[in-house]
């Protein structure tokens, strides 16, 4: 939630509740045949999504155009991925030469596997399903992995929550049932839609914050 939204909430009288669900995690992907790139750091990639040819991120990679497809900019993609690798400055991303934006990530992968000097972005969800013809890259030499995610070692991983206040769980039994529910089954939903579980740990305390607020002691 944004410090914008939760003054919002706050000048209605409500206070958000926050639940973690599960996480996804941003892939920086390239195309199969592209043998000169496993790892960025995160100055690299600022480099990668503005620069011309992969020769001005390191002059030992080719001297080609870079082509990118990423998300477009209505995406939560797109503005995580700004805010984390641009300090939230869109411009040098949208100035940026050779740059097709889509809000399909089918034609972004697309576009990735079809030219050897391409680039892209997308949750890793949508990599994990086309992983046969994407390379994903290492980011600060951390692999995108159920442990670095969870333990957030990895640079682009990206919880996701769910919000309610406490006297709208309250009054409202069929808010407070759905969150159980999410609460219940988020691990078992998070595999089948390829985002990363949440602890069995994490996930009984939520619970038990949840009960909490029903019991009138949060």
């Amino acid at each position: 939630i944004k410090d914008k939204e939760l003054d919002n909430c706050r000048q209605i009288g409500r206070e958000p509740v926050e639940f973690h669900i599960a996480t996804d995690a941003l892939s920086v992907v390239v195309n199969p045949d592209n043998d000169w790139v496993e790892n960025a750091t995160i100055e690299e990639l600022q480099l990668i999504f503005t620069a011309e040819k992969w020769s001005d991120v390191r002059s030992e990679w080719p001297a080609e155009d870079i082509q990118r497809f990423i998300p477009g900019t209505d995406s939560g993609t797109f503005d995580y991925f700004v805010e984390e690798v641009f300090d939230e400055d869109a411009a040098p991303l949208l100035n940026a030469p050779n740059v097709q934006f889509s809000e399909d990530d089918n034609i972004l992968v697309q576009g990735i596997q079809g030219d050897k000097y391409a680039v892209g972005f997308f949750g890793y969800a949508y990599y994990a399903n086309n992983a046969d013809v994407l390379n994903i890259l290492a980011i600060e030499s951390i692999d995108a992995s159920d442990e670095n995610v969870n333990n957030n070692s990895y640079p682009l991983a990206r919880p996701l929550f769910m919000y309610s206040d406490a006297e709208i769980m309250v009054n409202r039994p069929q808010i407070s049932a759905f969150l159980a529910y999410a609460l219940i089954n988020a691990s078992e939903e998070a595999l089948n839609v390829g985002y990363f579980p949440v602890s069995d740990s994490d996930l009984q305390r939520q619970r038990q914050q949840w009960m909490g607020i029903l019991e009138g002691v949060y």
